[in-house]
């Protein structure tokens, strides 16, 4: 699919898939007390919240689409790149970032005492 208006659906994508993120580590604290762990759990909190714009952003394309809207394509377009970026560019990326925190958090616990 070749999106039309790529520049704005762009900017659309980022904020959509940003502000959760920004939000969820200001109210976390994330800025004043830094750490890999605190970054990852803000990250898997913002993920249900972008979740749920991607639902809103599915029935909002669909229903635009059944009215016969004049600017459904800035919405189809913005809603596929969401759906594209998030299934296989954020998510694969997420569970390798869960991934390497969980090993991280397994070697702090076990920590091999060597002679």
């Amino acid at each position: 699919m070749i999106v039309p208006d790529i520049e704005i659906v762009a900017i659309l994508v980022i904020l959509l898939l940003g502000l959760p993120i920004l939000w969820n580590g200001y109210k976390n604290g994330l800025a004043k007390s830094f750490s890999f762990t605190k970054l990852i759990q803000t990250i898997n909190k913002s993920l249900k919240i972008q979740g749920v714009i991607g639902l809103l952003l599915i029935v909002l394309a669909w229903t635009w689409n059944w009215l016969d809207f004049k600017f459904d394509t800035l919405l189809v377009g913005t809603t596929y790149t969401f759906l594209v970026i998030g299934f296989f560019m954020y998510l694969p990326v997420l569970v390798l970032l869960n991934y390497i925190k969980y090993l991280i958090k397994r070697k702090l616990k076990n920590p091999k005492i060597e002679d």
